[in-house]
């Protein structure tokens, strides 16, 4: 069945793997792709043969820009009618210990992570209860569940996307809307690859290596399928999914195995230079 998919950050990373995949997928699925680099978003939309396809419509879009959400939902859903799926994918990320971290990083990473996030299941909720009917998936991080040092702003960000995620599901249920968190590890994309040279990032390579884009994208189709609550998604055989889990019913854990994973974090991060 064709449905309709709104994605953010299609420049680059999971976004742009995704929206290619649905955009090529067999359904014939309407996508609306929305980034702040226009100029990426448009090769990506030439290079991949999308250009001038009615069901692609391709838009530059801040994230933290609530009246632009609005445009945005306006324009789809008239051009489209129903919304059924919102991916909200975009996210920013930049290493630093708090007391170093300038007050605009601290802005940064609320108004992208959190805001636009919020912002975007704002509106989405607005058209899909009056329809009845939708699936809204916002992309957290297993940095959203434990605590990872070196990473607090970001940290902070998703656990705030996570909260906010959890109890927006329970006041769109009644209405037939769907609302899932995605937790993923490090993924294999340029905002992992921003942090090896960043000492402070270095429990993020704890797992070794990174999540796939295959991996996120068979993750992410689980989810539009079954409409989870929550789906966490570690790296296969590192644990870390439960050790997240662990860490946030049981902080004061964190410090027995912190040295380690730092330490198996910066040999991983030393070997990717």
């Amino acid at each position: 069945m064709t449905k309709t998919f709104v994605v953010s950050g299609c420049a680059s990373g999971i976004g742009k793997h995704m929206a290619l995949v649905l955009a090529r997928a067999p359904q014939q699925h309407n996508v609306v792709m929305l980034d702040i680099n226009g100029a990426a978003l448009e090769r990506i939309v030439q290079e991949h043969g999308l250009a001038g396809q009615p069901r692609i419509m391709a838009r530059q879009h801040d994230v933290r820009d609530a009246q632009g959400w609005q445009r945005i939902f306006s324009e789809a859903s008239e051009r489209y009618r129903a919304i059924d799926v919102v991916l909200n994918i975009a996210g920013y990320l930049k290493p630093g210990l708090v007391h170093a971290l300038p007050p605009e990083e601290i802005d940064r990473h609320i108004d992208v992570n959190v805001k636009g996030v919020m912002y975007a299941t704002h509106v989405a909720a607005q058209h899909m209860k009056r329809q009845r009917h939708g699936h809204i998936v916002n992309i957290a991080s297993l940095a959203g569940i434990g605590h990872i040092p070196g990473l607090t702003a970001y940290c902070a960000s998703k656990h705030a996307v996570r909260g906010f995620t959890l109890g927006v599901a329970h006041e769109l249920a009644p209405d037939g809307v769907a609302v899932t968190v995605v937790c993923p590890d490090a993924v294999e994309t340029p905002m992992l690859a921003l942090q090896v040279g960043y000492e402070e990032a270095a429990m993020t390579f704890g797992g070794g290596r990174g999540l796939s884009l295959e991996e996120v994208e068979r993750a992410i189709m689980h989810v539009l399928e079954h409409k989870p609550l929550e789906l966490v998604l570690p790296v296969p055989g590192t644990g870390r999914g439960a050790l997240a889990k662990l860490a946030n019913a049981f902080p004061a854990l964190t410090k027995l195995g912190l040295k380690r994973t730092i330490a198996q974090g910066r040999k991983a991060q030393s070997a990717r230079k």
